[in-house]
């Protein structure tokens, strides 16, 4: 892989790229000009102020006229105290007057400041104004770049901004494949493709992150395999139980038809609680195949047989721990609800809520629609929910019956809240009291 460079060394060997490319840019500005005076394509700075003094001498003698100024001067051309010609900008008015009463005048510029200068001769009067600049030896080209140095400085810049653009550019693509390498690894591993083939840098900061992202990948790999495993192990473990529970089960079936016939006269509720558990063991063993109870499965309308089926697992469980069950409210809804796994969740409610209630207590149901939501509510009259554990009691593994936060266990309201929110709605707990106290139990489903 050879030795590694760091990102500092690339951005210092740019940035001294830069440096000299300026320096060569100020050089090729010097040399440029060097060479445009040396073969008389421009006239040096000093040129017009030079040339005024042949404009003086040639102005004083007899026959001179206007068309001997040079095209580089603006003149104002006074015969009699009278304009004969003037091509000087009426801007620079003061300053002609200026140079008519003292002789000279200049202009305050920084850069290519204006001179004026008066000559006389008789009844005769010549102001001239010139700038002290490099200005074009070819009349045609002084007319369309009157002022040469700011042209040719507005060149040069634009000369080194595009080397400086294109030496950015280069430095910075450098520096994007890098870090496309490492956003590439990134998506390779979002996307589960952790066979991707590896990529490698040669600079330090960039092939340590591709380095790391590549031991999280293969750390990744190898714990999807032993989950897989794991997982496999699993299902054949389930379905060797499940296979092997069928048989008792239906032991339970065929003798409790015989108990049935040889005593007639025992309750036949009874019976049926016991039938309708076996049951709905059954449709349990075949959900336990699957892995999970809050796998998406047949969902049905919410009609008053359905209700009528969660009652009787409500009431099964009450007679059985000897309360009593109230049903306040029994409306049947549109909505379509997974009619097992709510009857699943009903059954852990008032499992929950036996085990913190007395004998001869109430359990109060209600099946109440409403044109948004449908609203599943169970009230117990047991002692309620721990205030301290209440916002914590539909996370897995926590209890009510032990406050001792490292002995916590349970699944049942866990269980509840997955149901609840894999039929698109929201559980919630509350205490409540009033002429009876205890706890309460809401399932809303949005329609």
């Amino acid at each position: 892989m050879g030795n590694k460079k760091s990102l500092r060394y690339l951005i210092s060997k740019y940035a001294i790229i830069e440096l000299v490319y300026t320096l060569f840019i100020i050089v090729l500005f010097y040399v440029g000009l060097n060479v445009l005076l040396n073969t008389g394509v421009v006239y040096p700075a000093k040129y017009a102020d030079i040339q005024s003094e042949k404009v003086e001498a040639d102005f004083k003698k007899e026959g001179w006229t206007p068309d001997e100024i040079p095209y580089y001067y603006d003149f104002l051309y006074l015969k009699d105290g009278k304009i004969i010609e003037n091509t000087i900008d009426k801007k620079y008015d003061d300053l002609v007057q200026q140079a008519i009463k003292n002789g000279r005048a200049i202009s305050g510029e920084i850069i290519g400041s204006n001179i004026f200068k008066t000559y006389t001769r008789g009844n005769r009067q010549l102001v001239i104004r010139y700038r002290v600049n490099v200005i074009f030896t070819n009349e045609k080209l002084y007319r369309l770049f009157e002022n040469f140095e700011c042209g040719y400085i507005v060149l040069i810049l634009i000369i080194w901004f595009l080397g400086f653009a294109l030496l950015l550019i280069r430095s910075s693509n450098i520096l994007k494949r890098e870090i496309y390498k490492i956003a590439m690894a990134n998506d390779n591993i979002s996307r589960m493709d952790l066979d991707y083939e590896r990529e490698y840098s040669k600079y330090k900061e960039i092939d340590g992150a591709l380095v790391s992202i590549d031991v999280l990948a293969k750390n990744l790999k190898k714990s999807l395999g032993e989950q897989w495993d794991m997982q496999v192990k699993q299902k054949e473990l389930v379905e060797q139980l499940t296979h092997d529970i069928r048989t008792p089960i239906t032991l339970i079936k065929g003798n409790l038809e015989l108990l049935k016939e040889e005593n007639p006269g025992l309750s036949s509720d009874r019976f049926a609680d016991i039938s309708n558990g076996i049951d709905r063991l059954e449709k349990y063993i075949e959900k336990l195949k699957k892995f999970s109870y809050t796998m998406e499965g047949k969902k049905d309308v919410v009609s008053d047989e359905v209700i009528l089926y969660w009652i009787e697992i409500i009431s099964g469980i009450c007679r059985l721990n000897g309360l009593n069950l109230e049903v306040i409210k029994s409306e049947c809804s549109n909505i379509k609800l997974d009619k097992e796994e709510i009857a699943a969740a009903l059954q852990n409610i008032v499992t929950n809520a036996v085990e913190y209630s007395k004998k001869g207590s109430k359990i109060t149901v209600e099946f109440k629609d409403e044109p948004e939501e449908f609203i599943l509510t169970v009230r117990d009259e047991g002692t309620g929910f721990d205030k301290d554990l209440l916002p914590l009691l539909t996370e897995k593994f926590i209890s009510g019956k032990v406050k001792d936060k490292s002995y916590k266990h349970g699944l049942g309201l866990w269980v509840v809240k997955n149901i609840v929110s894999a039929n698109n709605g929201n559980l919630y707990l509350k205490n409540y009291t009033g002429r009876t106290a205890g706890a309460e139990v809401k399932m809303v489903f949005n329609k």
